[in-house]
């Protein structure tokens, strides 16, 4: 089978895991009604003035839909408070927004507890669209730390987003300190779209061009559409299927995305990009921790879990290396063997149309689908 019809293919398998545009525009409303919420008169963090940014899959535009139809779509957003570390412990402040968020459930007439996670707290959503939103509390960062960071090779751009973090396993939780766990998901974020939209130029013109938008700076990257982010997303859906029944020791995705973003190297097509992307992609893991840093605060390590569970470094090589040998060989099939392949390792059930530009019949040689591969009976991770 020659290129093209890999590259339609893969097209055809993105295209059905893409989600409505509808299901953003809901996501962005929930955003903006929590923020709304946390900055009311009555709201005990107004004095902190609260910035709600979004972050994820739904920022990056890198979302797939669900294996399975019950299965909620994971939101995250970042609550920047204005205020110094020693104001309050971890502790204090994340049971202060905590309060916040069960009165902000109880006013929506949200039926779901609040659930608390090790570092933010989730929301779930049972409408008409499922969603959970794990929404995290921090502190801006302060300019030493700011500074610090700049030290290692960020840009003050990218260095100025960084936040320090509540974690419960922290041993200064309980108690005032300086010392909190450094992350910057927000800096991580304008890292991702910086070195994504260099790639989206034409299809931003064109946009604007068909009167879809005003100008190419108000085109959300959900709307990009690049080969980088189409790729993650089939990445993502591989790794959904092949640890379908073991979804916790599966590897995470901001450990796929930062490495993906890293390995892109610019081509035209999603079948080249994909292939580049798995085969560069491990050059990007150091040898030491930080294994997966955060490149624009590098002492956050994607990877953390990795140095308690190496079950879950394993189980990344183990997809690593199984993604890999499915993608190089789909050029090596014909009809009925993509058929079975995009099935067996995307869940996607293509149309004949979809698949009437490959050729039958099957060679006697033809690959046969690898199985799915878990581990049936390993120790659960801790908690995000």
């Amino acid at each position: 089978m020659d290129k093209l019809a890999v590259v339609k293919v893969l097209d055809s398998v993105v295209d059905s895991l893409d989600i409505p545009e509808s299901y953003y525009q809901r996501a962005s409303d929930r955003h903006n009604s929590i923020a709304d919420w946390l900055c009311r008169p009555e709201s005990k963090l107004a004095q902190y003035s609260p910035h709600v940014t979004p972050q994820g899959s739904f920022r990056y535009g890198t979302v797939v839909r669900p294996i399975h139809h019950e299965a909620e779509y994971d939101l995250d957003n970042v609550v920047t408070l204005q205020m110094q570390k020693t104001d309050k412990t971890q502790s204090e402040l994340k049971l202060l927004f905590g309060e916040e968020l069960k009165a902000y459930a109880r006013a929506h007439g949200m039926l779901s507890p609040l659930e608390e996670k090790p570092r933010c707290w989730r929301l779930h959503y049972a409408d008409e669209v499922s969603f959970h939103l794990d929404s995290l509390p921090c502190v801006a960062e302060e300019p030493a730390v700011v500074q610090a960071i700049i030290s290692q090779g960020v840009s003050f751009e990218l260095a100025k987003r960084a936040v320090a973090i509540t974690d419960q396993r922290h041993p200064n939780y309980l108690v005032l300190s300086r010392d909190w766990l450094i992350s910057n998901p927000r800096g991580f974020a304008r890292w991702f779209e910086e070195r994504t939209r260099v790639f989206a130029q034409p299809r931003l013109r064109a946009l604007v061009e068909m009167k879809k938008f005003a100008s190419v700076e108000d085109v959300p990257p959900y709307e990009w559409k690049t080969p980088l982010q189409r790729s993650i997303q089939l990445l993502k859906r591989h790794r959904d299927v092949m640890f379908q029944d073991t979804p916790e020791l599966a590897p995470i995705s901001m450990i796929i995305t930062n490495l993906a973003t890293h390995a892109y190297s610019g081509e035209a097509d999603i079948y080249d990009a994909v292939t580049g992307i798995v085969s560069r992609m491990r050059n990007f893991i150091n040898p030491v921790y930080p294994r997966v840093p955060n490149p624009t605060a590098p002492s956050e390590d994607y990877a953390d879990k990795w140095r308690k569970n190496p079950l879950l470094e394993q189980n990344f090589l183990l997809w690593h290396s199984q993604v890999r040998q499915d993608l190089a060989r789909l050029h090596t099939l014909t009809r009925d063997g993509m058929d079975r392949e995009i099935r067996g390792h995307f869940d996607v059930q293509l149309t004949r149309d979809q698949l009437s530009h490959i050729s039958n019949p099957v060679p006697a040689t033809a690959a046969a689908v690898a199985p799915t591969v878990f581990v049936p009976s390993a120790p659960k991770p801790w908690g995000k």
